[in-house]
Order: C-alpha cells, then structure tokens, then sequence
C-alpha cells in the first residue's frame, strides 16, 4: 500500500502482517483530504483494518471486529499526528509474527534495519549494535552483560526459536554473533519484565525477527577485512514462498587478532537459512538453519600461553503458523540443537604455573513449543502456550597443573591444581504459560503465570512458578508511564556444569525477582526521552568461576586467578535516561546515560561483580542522506572493578610472596571509546554498490583491563604484573553488491 509507505518514510514505525496488508491491497478513491496519518488511518478502516499506537513513533497495523466510523477514526489519528516531525526508524514487515510482538508487555528497545545500520561496528554483527541500549555492558565480547546478569542468563531467539549460544568463539570471548545484517529484519531487547512466553533466563532477552521483503528478491555479494558473504531474501511471484540465505566465511585472521590474541589463525564461517511456504491465506510452515564452525589456535608467547579450540554448533526448526479463526493465532514450532567444543591449550611460566588443559562439551537439545493467542474483543488478548525440551549432554574436563609457592599462598589455591572429571548428565524439561492483556482505554496490563519443571534422572524433579505482572498507562497523546513486576527462574542447562569442580548434581534453579517503572515523552521537535529505574534481586544464584586478574585470558581455567565465587544473594539497581532528538534535516544526535550498581552477597559482603559500571554514557550523532550517511559514538563508563595486587621480594627473613588484595575493591580508570561509521551506495546498471567504513576506538585509546603476571628473571621468586588494554583500535571497511528485482 502507498500510503503505508509514505508515512513510514516520514520516520514513523508500522507493524503489520504482510498477509493482512497484502501488496495488491488497495485505498479507496474516497479519502478526505486530511494529513498523512489520518489518510492512512481512513484507508485502513475501509478496508477493515485498525492502526493502533503501541509506543511513541510505533503502530500496528490490526483487523478491526467492528471498523468505527471512518471520520472518527481519522479526527483522533489527526489530533495525535499533532507535532510529529521526522525522525529515523524505517517499516518493519513482521510476515504474521505481529500478533505475538505488538503492544509488547516489558517496553523492549526496538532495532530496525535503519537503526541497526546506524550504530558503529555492527557491519558485521547486528548484536554489537545492542550496546548502545541503556543497561548493558560489553567488553570485547558481544555477548552483553544485561543489568549486572551473568552473560549466560540471557536468552537469545530467533525466529521465536530459542538459542543457546549463538555466538563464535564460545571460549575465546565470544567476539561475533552469528547474525550479520542481512539476516535480521528487526529486534527487540527486553532488560526487565519481559513476558512468560520467555522462559529459562533470568537476566533478558534478544529477540530477533529474520529479514524479509513484500516482494521481489535481492541477492548480495560483500566482502570487508573480516569476512566474505553471499546473501539471498525474497517472495516468490508464482509460489507462495519466501527465503533468506546468508552464507559468510571468515577472511583475513589478522582483522580479529586485537580481540582474541598476539599471534594465532582464527578462522570462523556460519550459514543462516529459512524457507517459508505459504499453504493457504491461514497457514504457513517455515523451515529454519543455523550452523556456526570456529577454529582457533592462538599464543600470547610462544613460551608462555597457547590455547586451541575447535566448536560446531547446529540448530534446525521446523514452524507452523496458523490462524484458525480472525480472532486466533498460532506458532507451533520443532527445534533441533546440537553444539560440539573441544578446547586444549597449556602455560608455561617458571615461577608462577605450568600445566595443561583438555576439556570436550557435547550438547544435544529437541524441543517441542506451542504459542497461542485469543483476541475475543478488541481490548482482551489470551496468550498461552507450552514447551517441552530433551537435554543430553557428554562433558569431560582434565586439567593437570602446579603453581609456585608463592602463587599457591596469593592466591589460596592448592600446590597441585589437578582435576580430572567426565559426566553425562541428561534433563527433561517443561514450559507452560498463561497471560491475560486488557485494554481500559489509556490503561493496558498483561498478568502473566509461567510454570517449569525439569526432571533429572537419578536427581529427581524440580518445579518453579513465575508470576508477572506489566501495566502501561497513556496518559496523553505524548506522555506514557509503565511498569512491571515478575519472578523470573532459571534452571542450569546440562551442558553449563561446572566439571572444574567435577559437579555432578544440578543445581537449584536461580530465582529472580524484577521491578521497575519507567516514563517516556515523545514531545514536539521530534524530541522523545524515556527515563527507567529498576531493582533485579537474585534469591538463589549458582556459584560461577571469575579470573579476578584477566578476565579475558585465552585459558581462564589454567590461570592461578581463578576463583569460584557463590554468592547467597545478588542484587542489581540502577536509573537509566535517553534521550533523542532531531537537530536538522537528516541529522538527529542522541544521548544515554545509566547509574548502577550490582553486586554479590558473599558471606555477608556485599562485592561489586567484575562487570559493574557505576556510571555510564553514550553520546551519538547521525546524519542522513539519500544514500549516504555518518555516525559517531563517544562511550564513557567508570572503569570495571579489580583486585589490587602487590608481589613483594624476598628478604634474607622473609621469603618472597604475593600480597592479593580484596576481590574487587578497587577500579581500574575511566574507559573512553570513540567509534565512527561512513556509508554510501551507488547505482549501477545491474544493483547498487554500498560501501561503508567502520573505526572501533578511533582514537585508539588505552583503556587499562587486566593484569598479567609474567616471570621476572631467574633469581627472583615473585611475578610482575603487567597491565594490558582492552582493544587498540580496529578499523573495518567493506563492500557489499546488491541485484533487486521486481519489487
């Protein structure tokens, strides 16, 4: 529809199922000469259809039980289109998925291909361009640290199919997510009160819609320092099929070498695959692949630190959309998973360790999940659903290691650090959930009960219930306050045993209680701010292993810094602001600010986890053009927590020692990073030829991270310590050939 494409063009944001918005649909010869928005309101309604606000500059785009009059409908889009101006979101073409993501309960932040584009170093990875959403931390990593949660426990899904890590590099940082940008038409980051229809994290949620058109095809051929892609989306004209195919496969290993290591071959491809088949006006099955393959062989120093790794990971689906009945909907979806990682790698520091390490996970998953959504009347919905999982895993781990007296007495580690242990743990798994959404003119909330259980052979079964509750209140056209309150559990996945202390027995499901309230205005001046506070308590945590020096070591379990920390209880608090604005014609700037605090209850005190930012901002600006654009991303936050440490010589009284101070009771200095992005397309005879530039710390600035300790000369019985910088700066720049046709 034309006028659909008009007003997106104008900045504002539609939700809408290309199965409910044909291509072919069209508006009545007979609309009023009114403004945009009430033009494209009337027309809806001719034709049956509703445009309904869900969030400033976002609709959707719904059928309408009983269409109101078509003037009324239209008075009331004119009265809130008052003082809109142009901002920067584009459409996003949900293919029927809407009925499960309009009107959200949580206020995820939403990414559309546009805004995704916009952000520095997410050329090549759509999850890099998630840290510029208030609340979450990365590191070199692009698995992000949501609210002070451990990175696993945040949930990843794609195409509604949960992952459980799809991500390169699994023990090396995990530096890339297996989404590039051709791959995702849209996503949404929960950091608190997302739905029960999300389960078994406890921290967030990454929900990621994969890409699709209204019509025609594309294929694309790029290639930049880090990666060769080939990449295919379309719709069929004479079947009732769409597709994507992305196909990338590793380039120079001298482009990841500054995240990863000093010398080394890493080598990394993925392929990302979906076929959707219409069979008729109210079913659809679609066929999904993910397959992720990493080889890695790094040193630090040939004499010191060496580290090998092999992963392969494999997830397939099988989905069936269904809409019975105008007032019901359905996915109903089979998942196939399974990962294999190997990881060898040895040190050799006279005076401070030696050893080697082998350690194998095998993890196969089949699940079987079932959404539904009942919509008697235009302000009730019912969402409810179940999921069924089989969990297998394999896991063996043997590390052989000594440690230096010294070292060993620092450190509280034992001389002979040796280990060896092998499991085969097995779970059972189920889901179910239930919601009600309700509508009382400018009030909506969603009540929410999720039940799991998992059953663990020779271990029993366990169960946990989790109430939530989200409410939003419109309190007029530009002012919206919300709020959300839920439990939120998590069991250990068999493949997340801790086999460096041989665990054999499950833990206790983590438990998480989430609480925040926020308030957004979208004011006059394409001016929109939302502020959030939020306090997220653990009551039950599993215990997990840090590097109180290194943190990003190439083998964490060989390092003699490495402590397990069981926390009783933790707790994340914090306030967030952000604000955007548009400065001029193509030209917005935008502005982040958070205040937070997390940390651990560890025998009664309270410790600030490794990843904790006290203050943090980001400072951006975007200019637009038809087919060229610009962005710039200034990230400051307080430096991350560590432990102080002092390595005293020995004395002809004394022998020499290591003095290591409290666990994170010190900082490291302020990290400042200055990020840059420059696109621009040009037309050809065949496509179109965009080229873009990515600089990631421009001002190749060094931000102190770690401590590593290094043998002095041979005469002395104590380490130096050496302190290390997170990343210098890494410049990308890439093409990409594009051939549309027929749209």
């Amino acid at each position: 529809m034309d006028l659909l494409r008009e007003l997106t063009a104008t900045g504002v944001e539609i939700l809408y199922s290309s199965q409910l918005v044909p291509a072919t649909l069209d508006a009545p010869d007979a609309i009023p000469r009114l403004d945009l928005m009430s033009r494209v309101t009337a027309a809806l309604v001719a034709n049956h259809l509703l445009l309904r606000r869900t969030g400033p500059q976002r609709y959707v785009v719904t059928g309408a039980p009983s269409p109101p009059p078509a003037v009324q409908v239209a008075a009331s889009a004119a009265r809130e289109s008052a003082g809109r101006e142009a901002a920067l979101d584009e459409v996003s073409v949900f293919a029927s998925r809407y009925e499960f993501t309009a009107s959200m309960p949580g206020e995820p932040i939403g990414f559309d291909g546009r805004k995704i584009e916009q952000v520095p170093g997410a050329a090549t990875d759509v999850v890099r361009a998630f840290r510029i959403v208030p609340g979450l931390a990365t590191n070199l990593s692009a698995r992000p640290y949501v609210r002070g949660a451990l990175l696993d426990d945040v949930l990843v899904e794609f195409d509604g199919i949960p992952l459980a890590d799809p991500f390169h590099f699994k023990s090396f940082q995990s530096v890339m997510s297996v989404f590039n940008p051709s791959t995702v038409n849209r996503a949404d980051v929960f950091t608190g009160g997302f739905p029960v229809k999300f389960g078994t994290r406890s921290g967030g949620v990454l929900d990621l819609v994969p890409r699709s058109i209204d019509s025609g095809y594309e294929y694309s051929v790029g290639a930049n320092l880090l990666s060769y892609d080939f990449g295919s989306v379309g719709r069929g004209q004479q079947w009732p099929i769409e597709w994507l195919l992305s196909v990338r496969r590793s380039g120079d290993h001298s482009a990841l070498l500054p995240l990863m290591g000093d010398v080394g071959e890493p080598q990394f491809s993925d392929e990302v695959g979906r076929i959707r088949w219409a069979m008729s006006s109210s079913s659809a099955l679609t066929l999904g692949l993910i397959v992720l393959d990493d080889q890695v062989r790094l040193t630090s120093n040939a004499v010191k630190k060496a580290a090998m790794g092999r992963s392969r990971d494999l997830n397939s689906w099988l989905k069936w959309d269904w809409t019975p009945a105008p007032t019901v909907h359905s996915h109903t979806s089979f998942a196939v998973a399974n990962s294999e990682r190997t990881n060898t790698g040895n040190i050799g520091l006279p005076e401070v360790a030696s050893g080697s390490l082998y350690a194998a996970r095998s993890f196969s998953n089949l699940s079987l999940r079932s959404e539904w959504a009942y919509s008697p009347s235009a302000g009730l919905t019912w969402d409810f659903g179940g999921e069924f999982g089989r969990e297998d895993a394999e896991l063996t781990f043997s590390r052989r290691e000594v440690f230096a007296a010294p070292i060993a007495l620092g450190f509280g580690r034992p001389l002979d650090a040796t280990v060896s242990s092998n499991g085969t743990p097995r779970a059972t798994t189920l889901g179910l959930f239930a919601s009600a959404k309700r509508h009382w003119g400018a009030l909506e909330a969603d009540v929410g009960l999720r039940f799991d259980g998992q059953a663990y052979p020779g271990f029993g079964s366990r169960s946990q219930l989790s109430p939530r509750l989200n409410w939003r209140y419109d309190a007029e056209d530009n002012w919206r306050a919300y709020g959300s309150w839920g439990q939120f559990t998590q069991a250990q996945r068999v493949d997340e045993y801790r086999l460096e202390e041989s665990q054999s027995m499950p833990d206790s499901a983590s438990r998480a209680a989430h609480l925040l309230a926020g308030v957004t205005h979208e004011g006059t001046h394409a001016l929109y701010w939302r502020c959030e506070v939020y306090r997220n308590h653990w009551s039950a945590i599993s215990p997990y292993f840090d590097n109180v020096l290194d943190p990003v070591s190439l083998i964490p379990e060989l390092e003699p810094d490495r402590v397990r920390v069981a926390p009783s209880d933790a707790e994340a608090t914090g306030v967030e602001l952000s604000v955007q604005r548009s400065i001029g014609p193509g030209l917005t700037a935008l502005g982040i600010y958070s205040l937070s605090r997390v940390s651990d209850d560890v025998s009664g005190r309270d410790v600030p986890r490794s990843w904790d930012q006290r203050h943090a901002s980001n400072i951006g600006i975007v200019w637009t053009q038809q087919r060229t654009a610009a962005s710039a991303l200034l990230g400051w936050h307080t430096g991350w927590p560590r432990t102080p440490l002092t390595a005293v010589s020995a004395t002809p009284a004394i022998p020499a020692y290591l003095m290591v101070g409290t666990r994170n009771s010190a900082r490291w200095g302020d990290y400042v990073s200055f990020d840059l992005r420059l696109s621009t397309s040009v037309p050809l005879r065949h496509g179109e030829l965009s080229l873009w530039f990515d600089a990631t710390n421009a001002a190749n600035r060094a931000n102190d991270c770690c401590v590593d300790l290094s043998p002095i000369n041979s005469q002395a019985s104590v380490p130096a310590t050496l302190n290390r910088i997170w990343s210098p700066r890494i410049i990308n720049v890439g093409f990409a050939w594009r051939v549309r046709g027929p749209q």
